[in-house]
């Protein structure tokens, strides 16, 4: 759905330019980020998204940034059905979820199948922040034999993420943990750890650097400032976490590094995938 397409003839043209190029599509809700300028229209706005593209059935609008531990922001309803949880579907596997209570985005669907299609049988997986389980449960899923230990500090997350086990049928090698990343106890060491929360993920680098195994990979999720090349801002990144790391006695290298998704305002989300060859 081309966003500026259904809308035209709904907003007046010169407020098009405020109008994102897209949505989110998480189950049968269509999430619209826009600006306070349009509040006047958003009625009009659900309306029409509606109409245009009827297996939607709710279309709600967030606002403001996450900017909290537990990643919850505002959702306002403004057509469809009065609600705010759903089921998504991604890669085979089904996700419970409230929008209010939880955080979720299908723009890292592909990250979510790309580091499962990289777990190997008999791995032990660390995921620091898992939500509702779109990376551990998609590995579950995929990987015969492994555990993959989720971590979240939001109760109303691992709720869902309790539900989503039973739901994907995964119980025997999901475990849901409630805490925070930097104080969890178990597992004692990882083969792999998921990092995928920029918020928090440098603080906790140096738990990822005790529970990682000689030979594991980090998946490591930050931000980087819109300033310069691509490479030249992956690259920085790069230095940052390597930096860090060897002051935390680990041997690393990175052979893959990508900007994920441009962020408000003036960010790119951005991954590294960090293999740690030996503790110096």
């Amino acid at each position: 759905m081309r966003l500026l397409e259904t809308l035209r003839g709904v907003v007046p043209e010169n407020y098009w330019h405020l109008i994102p190029s897209g949505h989110e599509e998480i189950g049968d809700i269509c999430l619209l980020r826009l600006p306070e300028e349009l509040s006047d229209f958003y009625p009009e706005i659900g309306k029409a998204v509606l109409e245009r593209h009827p297996h939607f059935r709710v279309v709600a609008v967030r606002t403001g940034r996450i900017i909290n531990e537990e990643r919850v922001g505002e959702v306002r309803v403004i057509a469809g059905e009065n609600r705010t949880e759903t089921v998504h579907s991604e890669y085979d596997c089904m996700y419970k979820l409230d929008l209010t209570k939880v955080f979720f985005t299908p723009r890292l669907s592909y990250e979510h199948n790309r580091v499962a299609k990289l777990v190997r049988s008999g791995e032990v997986v660390l995921n620091m922040f898992s939500g509702i389980g779109s990376f551990s449960i998609l590995i579950a899923r995929r990987v015969k034999n492994c555990k993959v230990f989720s971590v979240d500090i939001n109760p109303s997350a691992i709720e869902y993420l309790e539900e989503n086990i039973r739901l994907n049928k995964v119980e025997d090698k999901v475990i849901a943990i409630l805490g925070d990343a930097a104080e969890i106890e178990e597992p004692t060491l990882a083969d792999r750890i998921i990092m995928p929360l920029p918020l928090k993920a440098y603080d906790c680098l140096e738990i990822a650097a005790k529970k990682i195994t000689p030979g594991g990979t980090i998946h490591y999720y930050d931000t980087v400032p819109a300033r310069g090349t691509k490479t030249q801002q992956l690259d920085k990144l790069s230095e940052r976490v390597t930096t860090r790391l060897e002051k935390l006695n680990l041997e690393i290298e990175i052979p893959y590094k990508r900007r994920i998704r441009s962020l408000n305002p003036g960010f790119y989300l951005s991954v590294l995938d960090i293999r740690v060859l030996k503790r110096a």
